[in-house]
């Protein structure tokens, strides 16, 4: 019952961790999207000098796409797209929800059909600017909003205030280019103005803007690779026409030559694009190799147990091997023994693959779109396990089963100790599977402390602001329809209300969330500063309102704050931090400098600089401190707001909704968080790594612990004769736990000596995950060799205590 426990046990572990970690990679990164011939989607992106703005990865300007649409020979198809957030409102209801624009062919160039309804064609729903104000609810959205009422088709909604029409509902099962995560509607794309109304400078013929993303579809007889050189034709000459057009007319030589280096790439979408892949792909595939790991030793463990198991019953198959049995069908009842337990072990696998993907599953924010990926096994999981399973009762138990099936009969049946230790050749293969463990779980414990200390590194770099009592929250004005005059008035009243709220000491806003990963950086031009070619002109940018760096006490080292008349449309004062001033001005006082918007020697000089504060992070930890520019907010934008409060953060949250609520009770406040947990969300793909290997590798030091303990006992059962006759000639019991001590250390020794090395090589390819230490670290690797040394001690101590207290007589009749 024991034996059997312990085998389950250690196989669920191995396999239910495998199973967790591959159902996210199955659904993150290599299902298809359930679409027409998805192995014929490509997407489209750029590479090198662009020479303007950028809103988002792989992002191309409109008239970009059109070109691409019209005059790129290897695609039957292109669509475009863009996911931008939505106030939505029916029923005196509103709510935040994740909208995507696209083309009017995106339906049909997937082969999606309508659940009911109709979905968007290019005939209806791409031909007017602004003239096509249709709503496509996506199957989940009409199932969980409209709980599949029939009769929302042809219903008026307010999207961002502005009517719109419900003309159809995508098929169930569609969730579109990101396999990860999916809007709730689905817009025409030349209904830009409604849906994005902050963008009003960005016009929709801008070539120096990118804020689609391009998919097409191959035509018969093309694969990305034949296809990516006349594309790369067909761009290369937009590109010679871009350069002939009045926005490239003051670009130097260097630039120009740039600009013509660019690349479009070509890449596969049969798996579509998503930034959750993005930012989870490495560290799952880590984890799918440590998780590997931990099976391996579960398998060592298991085999370690077999082969006990398999000589205590030396004498039974050596008695069926003398009236007739063949060592194959020896092997086989042994082989269906193991797929037994590996089948038991798999099932419990399963059942905790279920638990560990649900835990993981919450720990991933999805802010304003439900997240797609379940921890429900699906046919391919289950698929999975089932082969993990079988592998796994193959690999364990083929060779105790060889090594059991192979007795002499003869000697084994007068042998008697025989069936209790074993021979020498079983023991061998027993140390060596235990230094495989104590080799791989070195590994393991490694990895998992530079994974630790890594995330603690991040955790306690200083971000130059104050994050304790610190809550932020953003609303959008603009999407519940106000305009500009509104915006900037309701932007001042509620920062005014928040001020005086009870227990805020001070609140303000800003254009850019900090911490979040996110940014807005621009071609900046400095006074007295000439730009050499190819130096990197660009600040890091944000609008804020007076009293931030106050409310963030980031302290100012020269200058002053914003006042309230520095707060207009045009305004010509900017705050610039340390790492600015001291790159661009160093040794003088960068008070009174000017800067220009946009680089190039033409940049008008129009923006003073009035103050200059201390450094603080912006993106986050691992891109560290950026030289930055804060000019004033104007506030007629969405606006993310900060507001400190003298207690406990989450106090303040129903403050803040009830100050919003009467100024505006149908205003929808999101990403209501404090700032800690903002950092923690953005370290998240650092924390679950860190987590889950610290967990991986105390799981395989208990399993390698489990391992060596039983491998001793098995020895010290073996030994037992002659550790009797030397207790019983004098012998001391301090010098019989030597004696079981020191093979101990010798297996140990082995094992570090395999897998100090194999971590040490194996550490380069981590290294992108880490922060703050390198992947060699040698007090990493000396705290891990300590750490496994304790834990082997105590495993061994106890059959070298049981060792010592034999009792002599008893043991010389031990025959």
């Amino acid at each position: 019952m024991l034996f059997s426990t312990v085998a389950i046990l250690s196989l669920a572990l191995g396999i239910g961790a495998n199973t967790a970690i591959f159902t996210l990679i199955d659904q993150i990164l290599l299902r298809q999207l359930p679409v027409t011939a998805p192995e014929q989607l490509v997407m489209l992106y750029q590479r090198g000098s662009h020479n303007g703005s950028n809103m988002g990865p792989r992002m191309h300007s409109y008239p970009i796409y059109q070109d691409i649409q019209k005059r790129a020979e290897p695609l039957a198809e292109v669509l475009c797209r863009r996911l931008v957030p939505a106030s939505v409102s029916m029923d005196n209801r509103t709510e935040r929800v994740e909208a995507e624009m696209v083309s009017g062919n995106f339906f049909s160039m997937l082969g999606v059909k309508p659940a009911i309804g109709r979905v968007f064609n290019s005939d209806e729903d791409d031909r007017i600017y602004q003239g096509h104000p249709v709503v496509v609810l996506s199957y989940d959205y009409w199932t969980n909003r409209f709980s599949r009422d029939p009769a929302v088709l042809g219903k008026k909604i307010l999207v961002n205030d502005y009517a719109m029409e419900i003309i159809g509902v995508s098929a169930r099962g569609f969730a579109g280019l990101d396999p990860a995560q999916s809007p709730q509607i689905r817009v025409p794309v030349l209904m830009k103005p409604a849906m994005v109304p902050d963008w009003g400078w960005l016009h929709m013929d801008d070539r120096r803007a990118r804020w689609v993303q391009v998919f097409g579809r191959l035509k018969p007889g093309y694969t990305v690779d034949s296809a990516a050189a006349p594309l790369q034709g067909l761009f290369t000459q937009v590109r010679t026409y871009e350069i002939t057009l009045p926005a490239a007319k003051d670009w130097s030589p260097y630039a120009r030559q740039e600009f013509m280096k660019g690349q479009l790439l070509v890449e596969s979408a049969a798996t579509g694009y998503s930034g959750l892949r993005n930012d989870f792909s490495t560290a799952l595939i880590v984890l799918m190799g440590m998780v590997g790991l931990v099976l391996l030793i579960a398998c060592a463990n298991v085999a370690n147990l077999l082969i006990a198991r398999g000589f205590a019953r030396q004498k039974e198959i050596a008695v069926r091997l003398s009236l007739g049995a063949s060592r194959g069908r020896l092997v086989k009842q042994l082989l269906v023994e193991s797929l037994v337990l590996s089948f038991a072990g798999g099932l419990a696998g399963v059942a905790l693959a279920v638990v560990l993907t649900r835990g993981l599953l919450a720990l991933v924010p999805s802010p304003g779109q439900p997240l797609l990926i379940t921890g429900h096994p699906d046919v391919r999981i289950l698929a999975f396990a089932f082969c993990l399973t079988l592998a796994t009762g193959v690999i364990f138990g083929l060779l105790p089963a060889l090594r059991a099936s192979r007795p002499d009969p003869w000697t084994t049946l007068k042998d008697t100790i025989g069936s209790v230790a074993g021979t020498g050749g079983s023991l061998f293969l027993r140390k060596g599977l235990v230094t495989a463990q104590v080799a791989l779980s070195f590994l393991l414990l490694f990895g998992a402390g530079l994974f630790v200390r890594s995330l603690q590194n991040l955790r306690t770099t200083d971000t130059g602001v104050a994050l304790d009592n610190l809550v932020m929250f953003q609303v959008s004005p603009a999407l519940s329809g106000y305009d500009e005059p509104r915006a900037v008035q309701f932007s001042k009243e509620l920062l005014e209300r928040l001020r005086s709220a009870p227990g805020v000491t001070s609140a303000a806003m800003a254009a850019v969330p900090i911490l979040s990963g996110d940014e807005w950086d621009s071609s900046t031009a400095v006074e007295g500063h000439r730009a050499a070619d190819g130096e990197d002109m660009q600040a890091f940018m944000n609008a804020l309102s007076p009293g931030y760096f106050e409310t963030m006490r980031i302290p100012f080292l020269e200058g002053r704050d914003f006042r309230q008349s520095d707060i207009t449309q045009q305004s010509t004062v900017a705050i610039v931090n340390r790492r600015f001033a001291e790159h661009f001005f160093p040794g003088k006082s960068a008070l009174g400098k000017r800067l220009g918007r946009g680089g190039g020697p033409n940049a008008k000089l129009t923006i003073e600089i009035i103050g200059v504060v201390a450094d603080s992070l912006y993106e986050g930890p691992r891109e560290g401190v950026r030289r930055q520019v804060f000019v004033p907010n104007w506030g007629r934008n969405s606006a993310v707001f900060y507001v400190r409060t003298n207690s406990s953060s989450s106090s303040a949250y129903g403050v803040i909704r009830n100050q919003v609520k009467q100024l505006d009770a149908s205003m929808p406040v999101y990403e209501m968080k404090t700032v800690e947990a903002q950092l923690d969300q953005t370290l998240l793909s650092d924390r679950l790594i860190a987590l889950l290997s610290a967990g991986f590798g105390l799981l395989a030091t208990i399993l390698a612990s489990v391992g060596l303990y039983g491998v001793m006992a098995f020895v010290v059962a073996r030994r037992r004769k002659e550790l009797g006759i030397r207790l019983a000639l004098g012998a001391q019991p301090a010098f019989v736990i030597w004696l079981v001590m020191r093979e101990v250390l010798l297996l140990l020794s082995i094992g570090l000596a395999v897998g100090i090395p194999a971590a040490m090589a194996l550490g380069r390819f981590v290294s992108s995950q880490l922060y703050g230490i390198q992947p060699n670290d040698p007090w990493m690797a000396v705290w891990t060799m300590v750490l496994l040394t304790i834990v082997s001690t105590a495993a061994g101590l106890i059959p070298a205590h049981r060792a010592s207290r034999i009792d002599p007589i008893l043991a010389l009749r031990y025959e």
